[in-house]
């Protein structure tokens, strides 16, 4: 097994712990037995917690990427920024997984500036994504416009942002189906003539 699926074993390990009892308590300890081994064979990997922490919110920022490129492959028009953004709420049990990950990471990162950066790193690219759409669509006549695309984009990260959050609060008031129509409707009203 190379170096690199090691470390991958290792992140999945410490995902696998975090999911269930929360980064606080995803010791390197935890994380080795959840892998039935040492803790020296997890430190051999990464140094310390943070370094594995690094390398796991790199692991879900990579995920929900090539899950979004996925979910927009052959989708065009309006409903591939729908499908785009839908592509990031939990709406099935691994993306429920990864945004408890995310949500566990953000509040460890609190008063962490180097992970801190990592989040906005990460948002930053997916900001820069969600901006390049609204531009092109905006090009085509399909958004009004005089929306502005960095405004938007912010609306519509805060928006699945919140709904992502809201739904680990209140699990049973916002199923996939409302998660899906809040989407759609907020933008119905981007639409020209919609608003």
């Amino acid at each position: 097994m190379s170096q690199q699926d090691r470390r991958l074993e290792v992140s999945e390990a410490a995902w696998r712990v975090i999911v269930r009892e929360g980064l606080d308590r995803a010791s390197m300890r935890a994380i080795a037995q959840e892998m039935n081994c040492t803790t020296g064979v997890v430190t051999h990997y990464f140094r310390n917690k943070q370094e594995l922490i690094l390398f796991a919110l790199h692991q879900v920022t990579e995920r929900l990427q090539v899950s979004m490129q996925s979910a927009i492959e052959n989708v065009e028009g309006i409903d591939r920024l729908a499908t785009m953004l839908l592509s990031f709420l939990p709406l099935d049990q691994e993306r429920q997984e990864i945004l408890r990950v995310w949500v566990a990471f953000l509040g460890y990162a609190v008063g962490r500036d180097g992970l801190m950066e990592e989040h906005r790193q990460s948002a930053a690219e997916l900001r820069a994504v969600i901006i390049q759409e609204l531009q092109a669509l905006q090009s085509k006549g399909l958004i009004q416009a005089d929306l502005v695309p960095q405004v938007e984009a912010n609306a519509l990260l805060a928006l699945v942002n919140g709904i992502g959050i809201d739904t680990l609060i209140q699990a049973n008031y916002l199923g996939p189906n409302q998660q899906e129509a809040i989407i759609h409707r907020y933008i119905a009203g981007m639409v020209p003539g919609k608003c």
